[in-house]
């Protein structure tokens, strides 16, 4: 069970405690990450919670700097020279011109990170290279309960902190556009903790990724569908996980 935590009083001292990175091994390198809130279809009421503990996050001296937009028009290529790693927590086809679209893949090919949180999957059908990048489209949640996890990499620096088993009070999502073998899995869905018949399930191989990382050109991606529910992001080992990915997708370790 994900452990629940005062986090507006815990939140500066949890992260690498929780993490389990000496101070002296992460204050040498601290990233800057952009993280984009923009809802073009759906909007989830999360937002604010996961806007304030990303700030939380960037007042922590061994996680990372921190700038929040909420719109991709924001994002262009000069301003993506100051940052390490982009972050989108996200939904629709965003209003973003086709120039800077292709600067956000720019940045990405030639070593800038991206990150991709819960609805990020939900985000630009109609533009396939970033599914490509991403690794897969949202197609429906058909469990929204208490779910557990596995661990499929223990040993990395998003999931080496997190207590097995891992359970979650979440929504889950399904993937399409997805091949195992395209991409690295972190955690997955423990099938025995779900209905398998139940409505809205479309793939048929059982196999439900839950996070991932992957490489784009020279850059690294990583991907949780976890954050939808606001106890998620108050959680110690969730917090843990997404600062993990998101210094990974930095290239502070292999």
């Amino acid at each position: 069970m994900m452990k629940r935590c005062c986090w507006q009083s815990l939140l500066p001292i949890l992260i690498w405690l929780t993490i389990g990175v000496s101070n002296d091994a992460v204050s040498q390198d601290r990233p800057n990450l952009l993280y984009l809130t923009e809802p073009a279809a759906f909007v989830h009421t999360v937002l604010p919670v996961a806007e304030e503990v990303m700030r939380a996050f960037g007042e922590t001296p061994d996680a990372f700097d921190v700038t929040v937009i909420r719109s991709a028009e924001q994002i262009t290529k000069e301003t993506l020279t100051n940052y390490d790693v982009v972050a989108f927590n996200t939904t629709g086809e965003l209003p973003m011109a086709a120039s800077k679209q292709e600067a956000l893949l720019e940045f990405v090919r030639n070593g800038g990170g991206f990150v991709g949180v819960h609805s990020a999957t939900d985000t630009f059908y109609e533009w396939p290279e970033y599914g490509e990048m991403l690794g897969g489209y949202f197609d429906g949640h058909p469990w929204h309960q208490e779910v557990a996890f596995t661990i499929e990499d223990v040993d990395h620096l998003s999931t080496r902190h997190l207590e097995s088993p891992l359970t979650l009070y979440e929504e889950i999502y399904q993937i399409k556009n997805w091949n195992r073998n395209d991409v690295h899995v972190l955690l997955s869905v423990d099938t025995t903790s779900v209905d398998l018949k139940a409505d809205g399930i479309n793939r048929t191989d059982g196999d439900f990724a839950v996070s991932w990382t992957r490489q784009y050109g020279n850059g690294r991606i990583f991907y949780t569908a976890l954050g939808h529910e606001p106890a998620t992001w108050r959680d110690s080992q969730f917090q843990g996980h997404l600062i993990g990915g998101i210094r990974w997708a930095a290239g502070l370790e292999n």
